[in-house]
């Protein structure tokens, strides 16, 4: 299996990846810190840094992961949704829609269950994934 790993932080998404004897093609972070973390632990995997400047070339993957921000959904940010400007399922999205992989796997805050989840679910069926 081939993982791209969006939205980062320190790798947890790849080192389960690793675990399952997959092989990270690429991630996305912006954070600093967390790119240092996954250069020492994934050298030579490429990391995108603004998931909004996504190349065009198409990495081609079997699964995308990505705990995309839960600040526009966290009773801990201000539960600013689609206002917020870490809103930045749309760009998941079009990853997902460029790369076509078979499998999605997304994770964010119960907060998203009132505010956005119907809106993720319809608009990944929009581009042909059940969910």
């Amino acid at each position: 299996m081939r993982h791209l790993d969006l939205f980062s932080g320190i790798g947890g998404f790849a080192l389960a990846a690793r675990w399952m004897g997959w092989e990270t093609v690429a991630f996305c972070e912006r954070e600093q810190y967390a790119r240092r973390v996954l250069e020492q632990h994934w050298p030579g995997v490429p990391i995108i840094d603004d998931i909004t400047q996504w190349p065009n070339k198409r990495i081609g993957c079997d699964i995308i992961t990505g705990g995309f921000p839960c600040q526009p959904f966290s009773s801990a940010g201000l539960k600013r949704g689609k206002q917020d400007d870490r809103f930045l399922w749309p760009a998941m999205l079009a990853v997902i829609e460029r790369e076509r992989p078979t499998w999605v796997v997304g994770e964010n805050v119960f907060g998203i269950v009132k505010m956005a989840l119907d809106r993720v679910l319809s608009d990944l069926e929009a581009i042909g994934y059940a969910t």
